[in-house]
């Protein structure tokens, strides 16, 4: 690959990730199929008469923008081995943890990485528990959502997690909050929107 300065400082400021982990990341998303989302020539019609155009450059930007949030979850997730080390169980406790839907991972093509989010990490970065709670929470989340929307709604104030102000799911849960409001905010989410 001919090497780009404006991508490699763009793809650094935007994300903070160098281009080698951008391109890799891109490796291991789903390939783009665009008849999977096409209109009919109805829709399409009563769309432009409401003056919603198609706009090649907003679903590019849209599309890079969410590549871009991958990439920063895999290139920061930790690896079965490292989560096993940190929780102190053997990699295939790890694996049934992932299956059973209490760690969320998302595939790198030869194996899974586990986001860093879900984590409490030790002094050296390493995790050490999985955030308190959290198990049911995943276990909560409607299934085949992409990486980019769990992530979403994990850092995104929920209205049915507040106190003083709303709170992240992962906030609330740091903070002690009651696990059974945290899987009501997963399971109450408008996932057209999140």
């Amino acid at each position: 690959m001919q090497a780009n300065p404006e991508l490699d400082q763009l793809l650094q400021d935007r994300f903070g990730i160098p281009t080698s982990e951008f391109v890799a990341a891109l490796k291991v998303l789903p390939a783009l199929r665009p008849w999977a989302a096409s209109l009919t020539e109805g829709e399409a019609r009563i769309l432009d008469s409401a003056d919603f155009p198609e706009d090649r450059d907003a679903f590019l930007a849209a599309g890079t923008d969410i590549a871009g949030h991958v990439a920063h979850l895999a290139v920061t997730a930790f690896t079965t081995e490292e989560v096993a080390a940190g929780l102190g169980v053997s990699a295939s406790r790890v694996r049934q943890k992932r299956l059973a839907g209490e760690l969320w991972a998302i595939p790198d093509g030869q194996g899974w990485l586990f986001p860093m989010m879900q984590f409490e990490t030790a002094d050296n970065g390493r995790p050490k528990r999985q955030i308190r709670g959290l198990d049911e929470v995943l276990r909560a989340l409607p299934t085949g959502l992409h990486p980019a929307a769990i992530a979403g709604f994990l850092r995104t104030p929920q209205p049915d997690l507040y106190h003083h102000r709303p709170m992240t799911p992962v906030e609330w849960l740091r903070d002690g909050g009651d696990i059974a409001q945290a899987v009501t905010a997963a399971t109450s989410a408008d996932w057209y929107t999140t």
